[in-house]
């Protein structure tokens, strides 16, 4: 499962950056609780919607996965760190925190169920 998780993840990463929200799509919950680091939080739909109508575009990610706590056969916890730098609300701005993201079986299939970052200071 750790294996998994930590390849879900880069896949998730990926899709952020290439703006694929097909692909993306399809790796989140329906139920998703996606918090932002400005502490706004999202749900499936608007958060995949800022991304097809460009008010949130991701210019540059970095991220690793440093844990994948098991919860189970059907959930897991990947913690890590990531920076990106971003275009949002008409300027860029740049983002560094510490992740933690939970993954559950739905089906067959993984799904990102919530994502939560702690914003790390700045150096």
């Amino acid at each position: 499962m750790q294996d998994e998780i930590r390849a879900l993840e880069a896949r998730r990463y990926a899709a952020m950056l290439a703006g694929d929200t097909k692909g993306l799509g399809a790796l989140l919950s329906d139920r998703l609780v996606y918090a932002h680091s400005n502490a706004t939080t999202d749900s499936k739909d608007s958060y995949l919607a800022t991304l097809t109508d460009g008010s949130l575009r991701y210019l540059q990610i970095d991220f690793q996965t440093e844990t994948v706590l098991e919860a189970g056969p059907a959930a897991a916890a990947a913690l890590g760190r990531m920076s990106a730098r971003v275009h949002r609300y008409g300027g860029e701005r740049e983002i560094a925190a510490m992740t933690l993201a939970l993954w559950a079986k739905e089906g067959d299939a993984w799904r990102l169920l919530a994502y939560q970052p702690t914003s790390l200071p700045k150096a």
